[in-house]
């Protein structure tokens, strides 16, 4: 872990985001014709509980995998006092396209940055009381989200069978980074209420006494 430096080489978290919609788009056109609408209901069923795909990204990559030629309109639905619908299918280059993402995704590393350790960070601008008082409903919103997540893995409803055994481990996945928020966040609490989270000025040798032994010599 290093206290201070920044990574290098990394991809724009918006163009990952992108191309994850993008798959996911093109990966339920490989299995029928759908219009946007239609898609945004069948990504909020079936991948609702571990993903975050808005409706207006969804139409951005329609229209963009339409545009580079990897799916196209195949007719459109005329209805009453209500704008058209337009049905998509995949190309034979979009089912190429589908692959490309398919792969780059899988081998493709993103860290992740937590927005809240910004304010973990400037903490000790807060009075020591708000700020174990936030922690604290921190993590409660973090238990409720882990039982919502728990409760749903019990019971698997409406995901078809075949997608039955991934869609347990693809939400286990994401109980398994709360409960470690969940133990780090309580540790940052434990810190705070002991006086230690946000010392005062003391010497950089009897600082150094308080991390674990492989982090001293990141320490500058």
């Amino acid at each position: 872990m290093m206290f201070a430096g920044k990574s290098k080489n990394k991809e724009p978290i918006l163009s990952r985001v992108g191309s994850s919609v993008r798959l996911a788009v093109l990966g339920l056109l490989l299995e029928r014709e759908y219009h946007g609408y239609d898609l945004k209901k069948s990504i909020d069923r079936r991948m609702g509980m571990w993903t975050d795909i808005r409706f207006g990204s969804i139409f951005y990559a329609l229209a963009k995998l339409e545009k580079n030629g990897f799916i196209c309109k195949v007719h459109t639905e005329k209805r009453n006092g209500k704008p058209r619908r337009y049905i998509y299918s995949i190309t034979q280059s979009g089912q190429t396209e589908f692959q490309r993402l398919l792969r780059e995704n899988l081998i493709t590393f993103q860290p992740i940055h937590v927005p809240e350790d910004i304010s973990i960070y400037f903490g000790e601008r807060l009075e020591s009381e708000m700020f174990k008082l936030l922690v604290s409903r921190h993590l409660e919103l973090l238990k409720n989200r882990i039982n919502e997540l728990i409760d749903h893995r019990s019971r698997m409803e409406g995901y078809a069978l075949e997608r039955i055994n991934v869609s347990y481990w693809l939400i286990t996945h994401h109980i398994m980074h709360f409960e470690a928020d969940l133990e780090w966040f309580q540790q940052i609490l434990e810190e705070q209420t002991a006086g230690k989270l946000y010392p005062a000025a003391r010497p950089l040798e009897q600082l150094k006494s308080s991390f674990p032994v492989s982090e001293i010599d990141n320490i500058k």
